[in-house]
């Protein structure tokens, strides 16, 4: 068990102690970030707690611990169909390309990336698209493209 989640997870079951709500208090996190390369493709993963996808939702009322993921690659200059695939495609659908690709499967798979170094921004967001609070809802990794 990582040390983030660890600590996430006390101080969860100490509020719960105290009669509170762990999604109040820790709020949803991105427990991990990982980019894999394979061939031309980069797979971006995220692991959550406190967080459930609630693809059903997207653009609705928010309701706590829920949503969906916006992936942000080089400041969206990869979040377009070319680049970022059917999340791409749902990014132009919902007149956001270029700013970010949504996710409601923890991960996106980036093709067709210039060699180099990029930098992948992940945010919780809520139903409504409006970005969680708390700092661990949002993670951020530069990898290499070889």
């Amino acid at each position: 068990m990582s040390r983030s989640r660890f600590i996430a997870g006390l101080a969860g079951l100490a509020v719960l102690a105290m009669g509170g709500s762990a999604i109040a208090a820790v709020g949803p996190s991105i427990t991990s970030l990982k980019a894999s390369q394979s061939g031309k493709s980069v797979v971006v993963k995220i692991s959550t707690a406190y967080f459930t996808i609630d693809s059903k939702d997207v653009g609705k009322s928010p309701k706590a611990g829920k949503g969906h993921e916006h992936f942000a690659l080089d400041g969206g200059k990869y979040d377009y169909p070319k680049y970022s695939g059917a999340n791409g495609k749902l990014a132009k659908q919902l007149g956001v390309q270029g700013m970010y690709s949504p996710s409601v499967n923890n991960q996106v798979t980036y093709t067709g990336l210039p060699k180099g170094k990029h930098t992948i921004v992940v945010h919780l967001v809520k139903n409504n698209h409006s970005n969680y609070a708390n700092k661990t809802a949002t993670r951020k990794l530069t990898f290499t493209v070889r």
